[in-house]
């Protein structure tokens, strides 16, 4: 505000100059023409009138309010907190909210009003632990192993480099927190760009050290649901071996069909499995594409059935991820995976 009320206190100074040098401009055209000089005055008043134009044009911009397709602002989703978030509008009606914080994209509502991102009703938004909910980053590290559960690019606090129409972008970049977990230097950029009718990630990983190193890592995806019992996930599951987590050990099982039903406690790994794996909701009447081109190899299922504190009965868990084969990154060299959710009417 401030600086729109300098901007009009400065145009408005430059019309008085320039509306009393054309008033001297005239004057002294009519003593030049008494004193038969013949000097031309008309390039002098042509610039001046000029002026005046192009500072009539400005004065218009100044007055228009430019139109925001996006809005950063401190919030929460339905929760104590005071975390900051950016939310993404399309012109389609579609929306989405992203958390700086672990770069967690929390809300995707498609142009129809429909959501597709869950959040459980344990999350937190203050800062303590990940947001368990929306789409969680598994980095360095899916699942246990000699890192902290599912890494720390989840955790940690990304910066928003860009936000611009209906697309923005996060990055996170080793500092002290990450090199005394996992000491390589690194750079991964991450970029939501919200269609008229699908949401657009991508997830760059660049090795910025003078060494090579190794990570597993998925998008950690809570999709909203009706109900878990009138979902299935439908894919070329069939005749695929299922890594059942749930197992101790981890058993491998053979899937018997393309459509799978969530009816227990689920912590499932399919190998080789992902690109277009299809959530059916019968009480949504609409199935959303879980598509992936590039750089995830497995799809993950996970849902704590029968936990009532996680809010089981209203989302599903399927993660693009690569979990079972760690993806090496050489010096100076980037690895790239996009994930596109596309809605759709059954």
């Amino acid at each position: 505000m401030m600086s729109m009320l300098k901007a009009s206190v400065l145009v408005n100074a430059a019309l008085l100059v320039a509306f009393f040098a054309l008033k001297y401009d005239r004057y002294s055209s009519k003593q030049q023409q008494g004193l038969g000089s013949g000097l031309a005055t008309k390039p002098v008043q042509s610039r001046v009138r000029g002026l005046l134009h192009a500072i009539g044009r400005h004065s218009k911009s100044l007055n228009r309010r430019p139109t925001r397709v996006f809005d950063a602002i401190p919030g929460n989703h339905d929760g104590p907190g005071s975390l900051e978030n950016i939310r993404l509008t399309h012109p389609s009606g579609a929306e989405a909210t992203i958390y700086k914080f672990g770069a967690a994209a929390t809300s995707y509502k498609d142009a129809s009003g429909t959501e597709w991102l869950a959040v459980r009703p344990d999350a937190k938004f203050d800062g303590t632990k990940a947001i368990s909910g929306g789409i969680p980053h598994c980095f360095p590290q899916f699942g246990p192993g000699e890192l902290p559960q599912h890494g720390f690019a989840r955790d940690s606090m990304w910066d928003l480099v860009s936000a611009e129409g209906s697309t923005a972008v996060f990055e996170l970049t080793d500092n002290e927190k990450t090199r005394a977990i996992w000491d390589y230097p690194f750079k991964a950029t991450y970029t939501v760009d919200l269609a008229d009718d699908q949401l657009k990630t991508k997830l760059e990983v660049l090795n910025t050290g003078d060494k090579p190193f190794d990570f597993t890592g998925a998008l950690h995806s809570y999709f909203d649901v009706s109900n878990i019992n009138d979902v299935k996930i439908c894919g070329p599951f069939k005749g695929q071996n299922i890594i059942d987590r749930m197992q101790s050990p981890p058993a491998t099982i053979t899937a018997d069909s393309d459509d799978i039903k969530i009816t227990t406690e689920t912590d499932q790994i399919v190998p080789g499995v992902v690109g277009a794996v299809k959530i059916e909701d019968a009480g949504k009447a609409k199935s959303l594409m879980i598509k992936s081109t590039q750089g995830w190899k497995d799809t993950v299922l996970w849902n704590p059935y029968g936990n009532e504190n996680m809010g089981y009965e209203k989302f599903v868990c399927v993660e693009a991820a690569a979990a079972m084969e760690p993806v090496s990154v050489a010096p100076g060299q980037s690895w790239v995976a996009d994930m596109d959710l596309i809605p759709a009417t059954l």
